[in-house]
């Protein structure tokens, strides 16, 4: 997958250039790119954390709907491997 920002820049001037695009990237994801391909993205803690949170809810919600189907809950599936010993 090559997922690349507005803005992207080389490693290599991502280094010379790293206090100007910490700034940068508390306003906007940047793509670190290496051969011409992306290989980081570099993003406010702001922006992390929001992602992070709609990947807690996805999973959360794909959780529910697991146990919701007849999954086995967090007791009987630890019942079970107890059984296995």
């Amino acid at each position: 997958m090559n997922i690349m920002t507005k803005m992207a820049i080389t490693a290599t001037k991502a280094k010379t250039e790293f206090a100007a695009l910490v700034d940068i990237a508390r306003k906007e994801p940047i793509t670190i790119t290496r051969n011409s391909r992306a290989v980081a993205i570099m993003l406010s803690p702001e922006e992390y954390a929001r992602l992070m949170d709609i990947e807690d809810s996805y999973w959360g919600k794909k959780a529910e709907k697991a146990e919701k189907e007849g999954y086995i809950n967090a007791k009987e599936s630890e019942k079970f491997l107890r059984s296995l010993t």
